[in-house]
């Protein structure tokens, strides 16, 4: 066992997050899995395959991880989502990374699915996140959605051997749904943000978005998936800034 905490946010996760957890088994004894409300069987679930359930309030993307950071047994902390299984290489380098330096932070990189198709092309086909770091020295931005880990100067990010599995993609009328809401958080940030939907943002970005995830980052060659995914890109590019225009008028 590693001296390695496991963080995972969930909500109503029952479906994909028993795969998850199994793709965890042995690596450490403190997975925590951070329940904000869930009305389904992911409590069940979580606690059946060897996970402690601490209950949290969601405040937001970025303050609801910091709050789920806090729960961490270790100083060393792998996040992931409950539906981001891990694959045998991403286990096997967990089982033997030095945690001695502090100072370093990993990216994972992601093998993202729809449904059961690999998306290898597009804005999905060459993700990485940084996952992995201590947590006295790394948190994440306090920003409602798009959060992302900060760390001080003289921190260095590696990336870690092995990917994570996401289903990304599985039912494309739900999976509409939630960027409509992600698009509407990312409105209001803007909005607090001070920033303004240009013309150009509003009816021109987006089928730039389109043109630059399907043509220039090969999203075609990924076929009916690749349009797909490219389309989905570019309607929430339209969404986020239309309602950031309905938010300044």
């Amino acid at each position: 066992m590693r001296p390695i905490s496991i963080v995972i946010i969930a909500k109503n996760e029952e479906l994909v997050l028993g795969r998850t957890l199994n793709s965890l088994l042995n690596i450490t004894d403190d997975i925590v899995v951070a329940d904000t409300g869930s009305t389904d069987n992911t409590i069940n679930t979580a606690q059946k395959n060897g996970a402690r359930v601490e209950k949290l309030t969601w405040q937001g993307f970025g303050p609801t991880k910091n709050a789920a950071l806090q729960l961490a047994k270790y100083d060393w902390v792998l996040f992931l989502d409950a539906d981001e299984a891990i694959d045998t290489t991403l286990f096997s380098f967990l089982e033997n990374v030095s945690l001695q330096d502090d100072q370093l932070l990993y990216k994972i990189k992601f093998k993202n699915y729809f449904g059961k198709k690999l998306i290898r092309y597009g804005e999905w086909g060459n993700e990485s996140k940084i996952k992995l770091f201590n947590k006295n020295i790394a948190c994440w931005d306090n920003t409602n959605v798009h959060e992302k880990v900060i760390a001080p100067p003289g921190t260095n990010i590696k990336t870690a051997e092995g990917y994570i599995l996401h289903e990304l993609i599985d039912n494309i009328n739900e999976y509409v749904q939630k960027i409509s809401r992600y698009a509407d958080l990312a409105a209001q940030k803007y909005f607090q943000q001070g920033k303004k939907a240009s013309w150009f943002k509003l009816y021109i970005y987006p089928f730039y978005q389109f043109f630059f995830f399907y043509i220039i980052r090969l999203g075609l060659l990924d076929g009916r998936i690749g349009f797909i995914t490219s389309y989905i890109s570019a309607y929430y590019s339209f969404l986020k800034y239309h309602r950031l225009k309905e938010l300044t008028l």
